[in-house]
């Protein structure tokens, strides 16, 4: 009997002294703030390191979409005797060279043509012979014989479809060449775009006609500008990923640029000039919207703002700053939510000194 009241008053001991123990968990914790001075008002304020204080400016924000791509001519084509309908021949004559600049319906190459040659003259001569002693209907039919025998003979030449460069031959003269294979490559150089491929997500904000700046890998520290000219009315996916193709027109061209060099590009989406910016470091989200560390002599002070557009280093003050204010200009770490001044815009920060 008195072993069994020992174990009920050991078990009352235990659950006493857990309740006690979980208990502190669950009571008010007395939150330690700054006490104001004589003379000055209650509230957060914290004394504040000067190298960390910077002054609210003007300036520019871009937002922009970044991408990459390879650069390619406006005008380019992979020429072959299939354009001029030959089903193809032995080439007697290369009459360019890669790197020549050609004009449009200039010759290129000929293959051996001495049949459609003869083919022609013969339909030609009729011709002449029947509008002398022909009817009307015979003078018709040599005319068009001799015209399909012209078209034959032409077809055994390949002309340039455009004003552009010889980039690369790719038949030798003696070779046999079918006509759909590639003969010639050529481009108009003087103009460029940019291939990319943009996110599902970004697509949604980019749009034809906004501005691009673009940089080739070759041609380190040189910004080109661009516009977007085309964005795709369908999506592809590669590897599980789902892209938007974008074409991007350069509006200027250096004659250092060739078929196929990288570039990098920034779409911009969005921007504002002279517009009052901080840098995203001085902004800190907590529970009650954007708040920055706003310095009035030697002491900081959390003050809400109202924020705009960011290019991810800066980010647009709309309201509740002015030029010329001065704030902590990086206080990163302030992000700890909470009921306290302190919890709610952060805390903990080595920038700042409690008073």
């Amino acid at each position: 009997m008195r072993k069994k009241k020992l174990f009920i008053w050991l078990f009352i001991l235990i659950l006493i002294s857990g309740g006690i123990y979980l208990g502190k968990d669950y009571l008010p914790i007395p939150i330690i703030g700054n006490t104001s001075k004589s003379g000055e008002e209650d509230g957060f304020t914290q004394e504040v390191d000067p190298d960390t204080v910077i002054e609210v400016s003007r300036g520019n924000i871009k937002k922009t979409v970044s991408t990459s791509g390879y650069i390619k001519p406006e005008n380019e084509t992979y020429l072959s005797f299939a354009t001029t309908g030959t089903a193809g021949g032995t080439v007697e004559n290369i009459l360019v060279k890669a790197g020549d600049v050609v004009e449009k319906g200039q010759e290129l190459v000929k293959l051996e043509d001495k049949q459609e040659r003869l083919n022609y003259l013969r339909a030609k001569n009729e011709y002449d012979l029947a509008k002398i002693t022909g009817s009307p209907t015979q003078i018709e039919e040599k005319k068009l014989t001799m015209e399909v025998a012209l078209d034959k003979y032409e077809s055994k030449t390949l002309q340039a479809p455009f004003f552009g460069k010889i980039v690369e031959i790719f038949v030798e003269e003696g070779d046999f060449i079918e006509g759909i294979d590639d003969v010639i490559y050529m481009i108009d150089d003087a103009s460029y775009e940019v291939e990319v491929s943009i996110s599902e997500v970004d697509c949604q904000r980019v749009e034809v006609g906004q501005e691009v700046e673009i940089e080739l890998d070759i041609l380190e520290e040189q910004i080109f500008s661009g516009k977007v000219v085309e964005v795709a009315e369908y999506a592809r996916a590669e590897s599980g990923v789902v892209t938007v193709p974008v074409t991007l027109r350069m509006d200027e061209v250096s004659p250092y640029f060739k078929p196929g060099f990288s570039a990098t590009a920034e779409i911009i989406v969005d921007s504002i000039e002279g517009a009052l910016v901080v840098p995203v470091t001085a902004v800190s989200e907590g529970n009650q919207g954007s708040m920055v560390l706003k310095v009035e002599g030697n002491k900081a002070t959390p003050t809400p703002v109202k924020t705009g557009i960011s290019d991810g280093f800066y980010r647009e003050i709309v309201e509740g700053l002015q030029e010329g204010d001065r704030i902590v200009g990086n206080n990163y770490q302030m992000n700890i939510s909470g009921d306290s001044p302190i919890g709610k815009f952060g805390g903990g920060s080595p920038i700042l000194k409690m008073r």
